[in-house]
């Protein structure tokens, strides 16, 4: 059973956001996550998570963005139920619009379900566009270009390499166990398979590091790069525009679009219902399946 690539390995492309240098699509991408961050309203995130699919389908990423945003399914099922089960205090008092049993589902906590659950999408969908069209080394070139410091930007940069490594060598060891007829599948298969590839993981870590130590790493010479992050003029007007709207995002984030800015979701009763029950049923079922591999490896 070979493993479907992982969606935050870098995928390769001739697209304009592929060709962009790393440096104005970081500074971009501090700018969007600081954004999201400071607002809560659901329109300026709509308008954000409706930018980074734009951004993804403009690349030819966007296979990848949905795999990834699906992984995150349980997670934002699992907002609503909380807003929902532990509503916060409503300043006129709240809008009850139906109930299950003992728990009122409220107007003001399906908004702010709404909301934090936009927030991680926008922000997951912006974070994912940017790495899956930069190559790590041109990542690790641009992050050395805003002075940070060596020792964390190469942990990034050789995070990004090893993980997509790491899953390819999994799917192998699974594809392996299946022609020997051993179990191919779940959970009780991944266990037993992930012996060898951290056995070869901590090898590749060892002889990374013998690698490093040959080339003087730590040595407090002056370090080289093979590839830079080359910065041209587009390149530097970008990052200047990107930092300034940066700024001014968050500004207005906070004074406009701030945590007291979200609106309630006035729905029918039964759509009101028909949301949480939902909810509460996906995050369930995601951990019935998980709680099942495990009983069962």
């Amino acid at each position: 059973m070979s493993l479907p690539a992982s969606p935050f390995a870098y995928v390769p492309g001739s697209s304009p956001l592929h060709r962009l240098s790393a440096l104005p699509k970081l500074v971009w991408l501090a700018a969007g996550l600081v954004f999201c961050l400071v607002a809560l309203h659901p329109l300026p995130l709509l308008v954000v998570l409706g930018a980074a699919w734009g951004l993804a389908a403009w690349a030819g990423v966007g296979g990848p963005l949905w795999r990834a945003l699906r992984v995150l399914g349980p997670l934002a099922a699992s907002i609503v139920v909380l807003q929902v089960a532990s509503p916060s205090a409503c300043a006129g008092g709240c809008v009850p619009l139906a109930s299950i049993g003992p728990v009122p589902i409220t107007a003001e906590a399906l908004g702010r379900g709404a909301a934090f659950t936009l927030r991680l999408l926008a922000m997951a969908s912006l974070a994912l566009v940017m790495l899956v069209t930069t190559r790590p080394s041109d990542l690790f070139g641009a992050l050395r270009a805003l002075h940070v410091p060596y020792q964390v930007a190469l942990v990034l940069a050789t995070t990004m390499d090893l993980v997509p490594l790491l899953q390819r060598e999994l799917g192998l060891v699974l594809d392996a166990q299946r022609a020997r007829g051993l179990r191919a599948t779940g959970l009780g298969a991944v266990v037993p398979a992930a012996v060898p590839v951290f056995v070869a993981a901590f090898e590749r870590v060892g002889r990374l590091a013998i690698s490093m130590e040959a080339r003087g790493y730590g040595s407090g010479i002056p370090r080289t790069s093979y590839r830079t992050a080359a910065v041209g003029g587009r390149d530097r007007a970008l990052t200047v525009l990107g930092a300034a709207a940066g700024a001014v995002g968050t500004v207005a984030g906070a004074t406009m679009w701030g945590t007291g800015s979200v609106p309630p979701l006035a729905v029918p009763g039964w759509a009101a219902v028909a949301i949480v029950v939902g909810a509460a049923g996906a995050f369930c079922a995601v951990m019935a399946v998980g709680l099942t591999a495990v009983a069962r490896a």
